[in-house]
């Protein structure tokens, strides 16, 4: 979803309380699939079975040696698919007593035994390539990896806050990355102290200002080394780079997460610790202050700007955002989308103002040729006019700004995936 609610104005820029307290304790985490678009999972585990840690849950069936592993110790409470046997969700009813396994170094020191690593401990999933915003395939190397060091959306994590004290994990993350890719691990940062400095000479800090399509990851790699056919990179979350180092520190598997709980529905504004697809019902309990005219409430895992009405953690989100529901949140606007969808696909909708919407995509784009080809579902064209660059969240300013009320975002996805199936 790319909206925002009448009322809410986006600003960026960092929370008041910069603090990181201890999230609500949660009963249930749990695995979905709107974060994995085009695997099909094979099961490794049933209803009732009891996973522990960091144990492998299922793979993907056209590369098993990608694997997803429970994030904490618990029983496997329900497993829903979708259409053409896609997960839906995967959850796990938390023990009461999560014992951590005792800290033990990995002897990681080359290329072969660094992705053998992050695959058998089931990290692989943190990567996205560009293009196409997938999982890469195991035996991939990708031009360049970029690492998102920046607030991504409006009131995101302030990274530095995150990594305070935690540096030389966080550095022992970048140097494994490094052994991944004969190129440049680009690590993406507002101005301040270089991160990366004294991790390698393959490591390098690059500065981007703050707020806007600045944070994006779209932004830093369409800057520092454009993607397109024969040409591929990937892209990580400062977060599980620091959970990698210590992986490669401990052979601990953290999971967890610093997100913000935002919104103009939060009674209390600020950084909160919790875990990957923690139950978003626990972590809100009693976080909620009543709506305008009783509306009731809308829970969303990322941002106003592009994050989705969920009932669990998102894999890639570093926000909780809570709003007043409207007719664009929840199933009613599932429908609405896709009937706009449908509709645009007979006749595009106005794309007015066009100036709005080129200062919205941060990106040379020719935008009404542009647009109109997602409306249609023209692949060929979108990909001729740059959509292998972007993924759905550089385009949630353009679809605020424009005035069609369409999801780009969504249109592009159904255009990424046609052509990911057929490259």
């Amino acid at each position: 979803m790319s909206r925002v609610l009448p009322g809410f104005r986006i600003e960026h820029g960092r929370l008041p309380d910069q603090a990181v307290h201890d999230g609500a304790p949660v009963e249930r985490v749990a695995l979905v699939g709107a974060d994995l678009p085009g695997l099909r999972p094979r099961l490794l585990c049933e209803q009732g079975d009891r996973v522990r840690q960091g144990q492998v849950l299922f793979h993907d069936r056209a590369h098993p040696e990608i694997v997803f592993v429970s994030p904490v110790s618990g029983v496997v409470e329900s497993i829903t698919l979708g259409p053409r046997r896609s997960l839906s969700a995967l959850v796990i009813r938390l023990e009461a007593d999560q014992q951590e396994p005792d800290p033990v170094s990995m002897a990681v020191s080359t290329a072969v035994e660094m992705r053998a690593a992050l695959l058998a401990n089931g990290f692989w999933p943190a990567f996205l390539t560009r293009p196409f915003g997938r999982i890469p395939a195991p035996d991939a190397v990708p031009d360049a990896i970029f690492v998102t060091v920046t607030a991504d959306n409006p009131h995101a994590p302030d990274p530095r806050v995150v990594l305070k004290e935690q540096e030389d994990v966080f550095a022992a993350g970048l140097r494994a990355l490094a052994l991944l890719t004969n190129g440049v691990v680009h690590v993406c940062q507002t101005h301040g102290a270089d991160i990366a400095a004294g991790c390698g000479d393959r490591i390098r800090g690059a500065f981007f200002a703050p707020g806007g399509a600045s944070g994006l990851a779209g932004t830093h790699i369409h800057n520092l080394h454009p993607v397109g056919p024969g040409r591929s990179v990937w892209s990580i979350g400062y977060q599980d780079v620091l959970s990698i180092g210590k992986l490669i520190e401990t052979g601990v598997h953290d999971f967890s997460r610093v997100v913000a709980l935002a919104g103009p529905r939060a009674r209390q504004p600020r950084l909160i610790r919790t875990i990957a697809g923690a139950s978003l019902q626990d972590l809100i309990r009693g976080e909620a202050v009543p709506g305008n005219h009783g509306a009731p409430l809308c829970v969303l895992s990322g941002s106003a700007m592009n994050g989705r009405p969920a009932s669990w953690l998102g894999r890639y989100h570093q926000q909780i955002t809570l709003v007043d529901d409207t007719p664009k949140h929840g199933k009613a606007s599932e429908k609405g989308l896709m009937a706009r969808f449908r509709r645009a696909s007979v006749q595009p909708a106005p794309l007015i103002p066009t100036a709005a919407l080129e200062r919205a995509l941060a990106f040379d784009i020719p935008v009404v040729p542009f647009l109109r080809a997602l409306s249609v579902g023209d692949a060929e064209t979108a990909s001729r006019l740059g959509c292998l660059e972007l993924v759905e969240e550089d385009l949630a300013a353009v679809s605020l700004a424009c005035t069609s009320g369409a999801d780009y975002g969504r249109m592009l996805r159904h255009v990424l995936d046609e052509l990911a199936e057929d490259s």
